[in-house]
């Protein structure tokens, strides 16, 4: 990745700042865009000043057009809502004419379902068994659509475990809060 660049992360959670936090400690030199869904403001994060764009499911900020327009790099960590993506609902026209070096989805291993104790990886077919799996393999397929039709550079990454760092596993297990799942080939 080089080192100048401008991107915009659509969603700031704690997956988005860790890997702003990474790139920052890395010393990459770059722009940063944001949203949030209460209100447009400059913000700080880590000592780096950026603008946090409005928006919220069909009701978005219209000055962050300009901003995504001007970027190069793209990061997607809103959650599918009422089974589509926001993001490419929103903004698909400005992917279709944009040359972003990357767009970044960041989906989730639930996308696998029940494989029934076996070993999962990108080779297993996508076989999700809940509602929410369901929804991230929809809108994985409809990114991939726009990377085929449009030649836009789709990544997609399927996280496992992702929690807050305040119910993450550690902080249950201080608490005596953790669940031990206890099933037969059952991996994690």
């Amino acid at each position: 990745m080089e080192k100048n660049f401008k991107l915009f992360c659509f969603g700031f959670g704690q997956v988005a700042k860790k890997f702003v936090e990474n790139l920052i400690n890395d010393d990459f030199n770059f722009d940063l865009v944001t949203t949030n869904t209460s209100k447009t403001e400059v913000k700080k994060f880590k000592n780096k000043k950026h603008k946090s764009f409005f928006f919220k499911d069909r009701k978005f900020d219209r000055n962050l057009i300009r901003e995504l327009i001007l970027s190069n790099k793209v990061l997607i960590s809103i959650s599918p809502k009422n089974q589509a993506d926001v993001t490419l609902h929103n903004f698909n026209k400005i992917f279709k004419k944009n040359k972003f070096d990357w767009v970044t989805y960041l989906s989730a291993t639930s996308v696998y379902g029940d494989q029934k104790g076996k070993w999962v990886n990108e080779k297993i077919k996508p076989n999700p068994t809940s509602q929410r799996g369901k929804d991230r393999l929809k809108v994985e397929t409809q990114w991939l659509k726009f990377f085929k039709k449009f030649n836009l550079p789709v990544q997609i990454f399927r996280l496992s475990g992702i929690y807050s760092f305040k119910n993450n596993a550690i902080n249950r297990l201080k608490k005596g809060a953790l669940k031990t799942v206890k099933k037969k080939n059952h991996f994690f």
